[in-house]
């Protein structure tokens, strides 16, 4: 007839997998926190009166008892 046939060619059927991220093995970790302490050095603390920390206090401030 002068047109070209062509022959119905089957497509070979496609593979679907299941599971597509399939890993051989796989592990989880559970992530948990950090409990972080500051460590600082250590000072001696002493007692003090409250006239001591008065007139220290005027050492540091010394203006402010004029207010």
């Amino acid at each position: 007839e002068g047109r070209l046939k062509f022959e119905d060619k089957s497509k070979p059927q496609m593979k679907v997998d299941s599971d597509p991220l399939k890993v051989a093995e796989t592990s989880f970790v559970e992530p948990f926190e950090w409990l972080m302490v500051e460590a600082v050095e250590a000072t001696t603390m002493q007692t003090v009166t409250e006239e001591e920390y008065v007139e220290k206090i005027k050492e540091v401030y010394p203006q402010a008892e004029e207010e």
